[in-house]
């Protein structure tokens, strides 16, 4: 597959373009759902096509976010790796918080640091962490939200959170949780930038290693399924009844039986066949567009071989104009989807549904959303 967010300038770089494998692997030992061949970070992030203040749902997002670390944690500092454009610094500043990032894609943290926030570019590593801790204090709370899972070396994020927290910081993560990949068939999500799938299990295991405690757990909606955790260093903090509930659940649904990741497999499998012959038929008589020019588009359109699409519709000026990986079709701006207004859109960003109608409330063709099961919408 192409990178999902290997985005082509211009047709000129359609010859260069590369496809590496995308295998991915169940630990038959501790239910990992893992990729195990990681792609060098500086060709997946060194020019980064993600500024999450551009999609609504996201800004909302982290505006609940950093109004619950302010009620939950009350804290002086908080250190944020995968800091993106500063979608949650911003809100963590206007209530008073100071609030230090970083974010290895050099072109989104300038963008950041243009915002007004203080941006560092580069790894959260052990080094960075003593740095930051020197310059301004221990942490209260250090968070990552959808990014642990970009890094081979999760040992290295955990490590440095040792380095800047106060021993009775919070480390607060949300990550893409295996069990909606499971439950909801989100096998779009299986992309190179996404190396793990956590559940509650599998992801305690590893804080565990690094002196870290699970306390608090909750799921979230956020891209399709997360899981939001609140873990910590601290011995006499108290598990919450929220960790034992998942536990239980997880025990029961089987989440780690090798079994159900096979008929995940089957499932996945079958899905992409559907969606792909379906749209490929509406596509000989009728104009069909795609909507969302996310990471799960690139997969859809990828495996589907949908190299018939009008254009792919993306808000993002770091998207619009460029061409899609792998099916090189055009990225287009919101105005030029009234301008082509096609009969049928396949929402590639099914997750963003309701917000992609209320904006496109003019629209009178047919959306179909993929997942969990292909639908039609009027």
């Amino acid at each position: 597959m192409p990178l999902a967010g290997g985005f082509l300038d211009s047709p000129a770089a359609i010859g260069t373009e590369q496809r590496y494998p995308l295998v991915v692997h169940l630990c038959e030992r501790c239910s990992l759902i893992q990729i195990t061949e990681p792609i060098d970070p500086s060709v997946l992030f060194d020019d980064y096509s993600f500024s999450a203040t551009t999609v609504p749902g996201l800004v909302k997002h982290f505006r609940s976010y950093a109004e619950w670390l302010v009620q939950e944690f009350h804290p002086s500092l908080v250190v944020e790796f995968g800091a993106n454009d500063g979608v949650l610094l911003g809100p963590l500043e206007e209530l008073g918080v100071n609030a230090v990032g970083i974010d290895r894609s050099p072109n989104i943290a300038e963008l950041a640091r243009q915002r007004g926030h203080n941006v560092l570019t580069g790894a959260f590593t052990p080094e960075l962490a003593r740095s930051i801790r020197a310059e301004h204090g221990p942490a209260d709370v250090v968070t990552g939200s959808n990014v642990f899972a970009h890094n081979s070396d999760p040992s290295m994020l955990l490590e440095a959170a040792r380095q800047v927290l106060r021993p009775s910081g919070a480390l607060c993560l949300e990550v893409m949780y295996a069990g909606d990949l499971l439950e909801q068939l989100q096998w779009d999500t299986l992309y190179h930038e996404h190396l793990t799938f956590y559940s509650l299990g599998t992801i305690s295991n590893l804080l565990l290693r690094h002196g870290f405690q699970v306390v608090a757990a909750e799921r979230l909606s956020m891209h399709g399924g997360s899981l939001r955790l609140v873990a910590t260093a601290d011995r006499s903090r108290a598990i919450n009844d929220s960790v034992v509930a998942l536990q239980r659940d997880e025990e029961e649904t089987g989440i780690g039986s090798p079994e159900r990741w096979r008929q995940f497999a089957r499932a996945s499998h079958r899905s992409i066949e559907v969606v792909g012959a379906t749209m490929a038929r509406l596509a000989r008589n009728s104009s069909v567009w795609a909507y969302g020019a996310a990471g799960k588009a690139t997969m859809w359109v990828n495996a589907c071989s949908m190299d018939y699409l009008g254009a792919v519709v993306d808000a993002s000026p770091l998207r619009a104009g460029k061409l899609m990986p792998g099916t090189h079709t055009s990225i287009v701006a919101p105005d030029e989807f009234r301008t082509g207004n096609p009969e049928y859109t396949l929402v590639t960003a099914w997750n963003y549904l309701d917000g992609i109608r209320a904006a496109e409330g003019w629209y009178s063709g047919i959306w179909a959303t993929p997942l969990p099961q292909l639908t039609f919408h009027q």
